[in-house]
């Protein structure tokens, strides 16, 4: 939650008739924060301890942020107050289920879920084949506007689960389980048949490129998956699309704070990304650690989906790093390249060694950034 406080000071003219004058004084802001704590127990702590420790230092986080920015009212940056508001714990039992598929409830059964995709899928390729058969001839690029390629390959995938359904709970094969089947198997002959009219080789692209894309995907959040079962959120997958990953999503969909508008913060155990540079790769091969990340509405709009801005910050922060301030300070600046150029003094410098000096060009995006905060 963001108020601006604004103190109006009055002098009134003396005498020969001088006009009063009107003095504004700076207007003081209030930033709140809600805090989401992630534990995983270790041979030497426990999930309880954990919670507490990292209260204890999100109290120090507070104290530090505050001391920062009020170190940079010289350089015209807004007076700003901070303040803690909720404060939630997830154990690591809850942290668990983020890896679910995004559209998958947190306490809804996983073969429930495979059932509702089943029938979506097998739905929308029938979908498809009956546009087809009321528009015969349906123009090319509006039939891509349907995703046939993507439906076909989820049609055919489904076929397959529900075989491995019947095996899995020993169903007898009956005319109920042969129905749906024979009907999607004609309804990809029709999909299929008329891609083949716009020619063979579009068509066996269109699939491939759809198989190509799921299989890939599939690698991805099978990726992060593994890295959040050792504690390590995955922050985002592609750098360059800023992607982030399905934990991310759902820990931003399944605990963000109602009630206020306060930031949300997410504290978790650890966090990485694909590495960034040739220095990064030589040092960490593909994946580096990171120690926060800044989300916001503008740059993140699928992952934050109308939230608000978040912020995540990790447990092994040294007590000298000021990694909320930096954190806040990327999305009060606003800028893609906020480390550009910084050295450790700064706080903005990329690795947050406890540095607290903003110049005047970043408070200046600062002070024009918060009233829309």
């Amino acid at each position: 939650m963001i108020i601006s406080r604004i103190i109006y000071f009055a002098i009134f003219g003396g005498l020969f008739g001088h006009s009063s004058i009107a003095m504004t004084a700076e207007p003081q802001y209030e930033i709140c924060f809600n805090f989401t704590i992630i534990t995983k127990q270790s041979a030497d702590v426990s999930e309880v301890a954990q919670f507490k420790q990292q209260k204890s230092l999100l109290h120090e986080e507070i104290l530090r942020t505050q001391s920062v920015f009020d170190k940079n009212n010289s350089q015209s940056c807004p007076k700003i107050k901070f303040a803690q508001e909720k404060i939630k714990h997830v154990t690591w039992e809850q942290a668990l289920q983020l890896s679910k598929p995004l559209e998958q409830g947190l306490n809804e059964k996983t073969s429930d879920y495979k059932k509702t995709k089943i029938k979506e899928h097998l739905s929308k390729i029938e979908s498809i084949a009956s546009k087809i058969k009321q528009t015969p001839d349906i123009k090319y690029y509006d039939l891509l506007e349907l995703s046939p390629g993507l439906a076909i390959v989820h049609a055919k995938n489904a076929l397959v689960a529900m075989d491995d359904e019947q095996r899995d709970e020993d169903y007898i094969r009956s005319y109920e389980l042969e129905k749906p089947r024979t009907e999607t198997q004609a309804s990809i002959t029709v999909v299929v048949e008329k891609l083949n009219e716009y020619g063979v080789e579009k068509k066996n692209e269109l699939v491939n490129r759809a198989e190509l894309m799921l299989k890939k995907y599939n690698e991805i959040d099978q990726a992060s998956s593994n890295s959040w079962k050792e504690g390590v959120l995955t922050l985002w997958n592609d750098d360059a699309a800023q992607d982030t990953s399905i934990e991310l999503k759902n820990l931003i969909q399944h605990y963000h704070s109602q009630g206020n508008n306060c930031i949300d913060v997410y504290v978790v155990p650890k966090a990485n990304s694909p590495s960034r540079s040739p220095n990064e790769i030589e040092k960490n091969n593909d994946w580096t650690i990171r120690g926060g990340a800044a989300l916001s509405e503008k740059l993140f709009p699928r992952t934050t989906a109308g939230r608000g801005h978040a912020i995540i910050l990790t447990q092994d922060g040294g007590k000298t790093e000021s990694r909320l301030a930096h954190e806040l300070g990327h999305l009060l600046i606003a800028k893609r390249d906020a480390h550009f150029g910084k050295v450790a003094k700064d706080l903005m410098h990329e690795k947050s060694l406890g540095g607290s000096y903003l110049d005047e060009e970043e408070c200046k995006k600062i002070k024009e950034n918060i009233v829309e905060f």
